[in-house]
């Protein structure tokens, strides 16, 4: 019994190292197999790239539009341009007029020294057969006028009327005269559109040696200059001293002379300047210098105008009658 036993436990202690050196056997391959290759390491993780914002790109600009080019009017030929805006303008019923004559020097026989003087200044407001203006000025003084204040005269209703004192009148008092019809003369404007227009283009001024110039503003509307040199300054003035403006220059040499005109776009004539320097001769058979400027403008062309007569106006006295009635 005891020797089956030794048997039988010889043979498990047998089969348990076998067991054990299987085991062991075993782990060791296990172990080499470890140590011979270094274990796959684990792979670091990727990294994330932080994002950059992609910049936004700029606007394309859009391109501005190309500006159409106003083509400039060319001017009318003065040969037509001036004649035409006489003829319009001398039918004209209302309007505003301001004439100036200056001179110094040797002019109209008289020596006005060597400063401009004013020789007659006109400014009157016209609206058909009415009117009243003040004429002031060098001539204007040998009528007796105040030098400053000038003569002021009107005519309303067809009765004419003109302020005192005026002593070549008998009118003695800082009033208005009411004139009779055979003194209204003093009350007429030395010259009128109507009339001294219409005497020009019967004249039949050549303008055609004018030139254009500048495009300016007068009275509120777009207006074409218009130039003259000498030759044609002095033939202009020459038409318009044959139709009774007061143009007529002394004996004398021309040395410079200019023109202006305005021609408007309503087909008005506003202004027109004349201006001559040269020498003249004195009675003493002397040379002297002379300069002469006549300016007319016109404005308020066919705009409403109301002329009222005076209040409490006086019938002038009558020769030897005593003071003037009121």
């Amino acid at each position: 019994m005891r020797i089956a036993l030794r048997a039988f436990l010889a043979m498990r202690l047998s089969r348990k190292d076998g067991f054990v050196r299987l085991f062991v056997f075993v782990l060791i391959t296990v172990l080499l197999i470890g140590c011979g290759a270094p274990a796959t390491p684990t792979p670091s993780p990727t990294a994330i790239p932080t994002p950059v914002p992609s910049p936004t790109p700029l606007p394309t600009p859009t391109p501005l539009p190309t500006p159409t080019l106003t083509p400039t009017p060319v001017a009318e030929p003065a040969g037509t341009a001036i004649p035409a805006a006489i003829r319009q303008t001398a039918n004209i019923d209302t309007y505003r007029m301001q004439l100036s004559l200056r001179g110094s020097g040797l002019v109209g026989g008289f020596n006005l020294g060597n400063n401009l003087t004013d020789l007659l200044t006109l400014d009157g407001q016209f609206a058909g057969a009415d009117v009243s203006f003040t004429l002031r000025g060098f001539l204007a003084a040998f009528l007796g006028a105040d030098v400053t204040r000038g003569l002021q005269a009107m005519t309303v209703g067809g009765v004419s009327y003109v302020r005192g004192p005026l002593t070549f009148l008998g009118a003695p008092d800082d009033v208005w005269y009411r004139l009779t019809p055979e003194q209204s003369a003093i009350a007429t404007p030395p010259t009128q559109v109507d009339t001294t227009l219409s005497a020009v283009s019967r004249s039949g001024a050549d303008f055609s040696r004018f030139t254009a110039g500048a495009v300016v503003e007068q009275d509120g509307v777009q207006c074409q200059e218009y130039l003259g040199d000498r030759d044609a300054t002095t033939a202009l003035f020459s038409s318009l001293g044959a139709v009774g403006l007061p143009t007529q220059l002394p004996d004398s040499t021309v040395s410079e002379a200019s023109a202006r005109i305005l021609v408007c776009a309503d087909g008005y004539l506003r202004q027109l300047t004349i201006t001559f320097d040269g020498t003249a001769t004195d009675p003493q058979g002397q040379a002297q210098p002379f300069s002469f400027v006549l300016d007319v403008r016109l404005s308020d062309i066919n705009r409403p105008v109301r002329l009222t007569p005076p209040a409490d106006a006086r019938d002038l006295p009558n020769p030897g009658s005593g003071s003037p009635r009121p």
